[in-house]
């Protein structure tokens, strides 16, 4: 059983557990409140002569319940928990595949998926360079509607601020519910070689197919990472070509100008990174902070 069997199958006992206290919160107060026991031994009672056809009084009884019900304080949330996930009703499977909380588990219960800190998106703007100001007003949109174009690409000098940006992108797109995955394009390629290279890893931990199922995926410092034979450009290019074919966001940043980007990766790479349709392309002029 794969890590995502493993997490369906907890939502599925964690809905099991949820309905098993509603119900012992109903039994508990039909045995201690004489008026609901009543109220609802009459529902029942009311009930069956509706399902055999007879004259009832099904109606009325249903009132009375209800009545009782609430003279109990009883909470029909708690007495009928509603399913914690809307799109799998808690089976966590939705549309014949894994559902976004069954994949937000898995991806969230291995600390590895973030290798950038979260970061809040006020306090980092507010400290931000000046020289990024105008980016952290796109990434706003970004946040706001992040399927219009969901590729996010930050180009500049070092120092210029684009890492907090894309960590504080993520962190709010994370508080809106979305799993995301941060990790530096070194890592990137490292999982890449891990993948590529599994039958000689004892204990493999996957961590290169959360990069393709997480709902936001930064990479950052694009640029950076050893050109690998077999292993970075294949392995780039299926994550990207993965996440544009299926509008993943995706936020990238890099030192590397446009023209450079296309020298290192090709155009097939390039062309889905900088897709105008889909990707809100940033250029940060500026000098290093780090250095001022």
């Amino acid at each position: 059983m794969n890590k995502y069997d493993i997490a369906v199958r907890a939502v599925r006992d964690r809905r099991r557990a949820d309905l098993d206290a509603g119900r012992l919160v109903w039994q508990t107060a039909i045995a201690d409140n004489d008026r609901l026991y009543a109220a609802f031994t009459a529902y029942q009672a009311e009930m069956i002569k509706n399902a055999k056809g007879e004259k009832n009084a099904l109606a009325a009884a249903r009132t009375k319940l209800k009545t009782e019900i609430t003279a109990a304080k009883l909470d029909r949330k708690t007495l009928e928990p509603p399913c914690r996930c809307k799109l799998c009703g808690d089976t966590g499977i939705a549309d014949g595949k894994y559902c976004k909380c069954v994949i937000r588990a898995v991806i969230q219960a291995d600390k590895a998926n973030l290798s950038l800190p979260i970061t809040d998106f006020d306090e980092a703007e507010r400290t931000a360079p000046p020289a990024i100001k105008k980016a952290y007003a796109a990434a706003r949109e970004y946040i706001a509607e992040p399927s219009a174009k969901p590729f996010f690409t930050l180009v500049g000098n070092a120092g210029t601020g684009k890492t907090v940006l894309a960590a504080a992108t993520a962190t709010a797109l994370m508080q809106k519910g979305m799993s995301a995955v941060t990790v530096t394009a070194f890592d990137l390629v490292r999982r890449a070689l891990d993948y590529h290279t599994q039958f000689s890893i004892e204990n493999y931990t996957d961590r290169f197919t959360p990069m393709l199922d997480c709902d936001v995926l930064v990479i950052d410092d694009l640029g950076k990472e050893n050109m690998l034979k077999n292993v970075t450009l294949e392995y780039l290019y299926a994550v990207v070509n993965e996440r544009w074919l299926n509008k993943k966001n995706t936020v990238i940043t890099s030192n590397l100008a446009p023209d450079a980007i296309i020298a290192r990766y090709g155009e097939a790479i390039t062309s889905r990174l900088l897709d105008k349709n889909l990707s809100r392309n940033f250029m940060i002029k500026g000098k290093n902070a780090r250095l001022n």
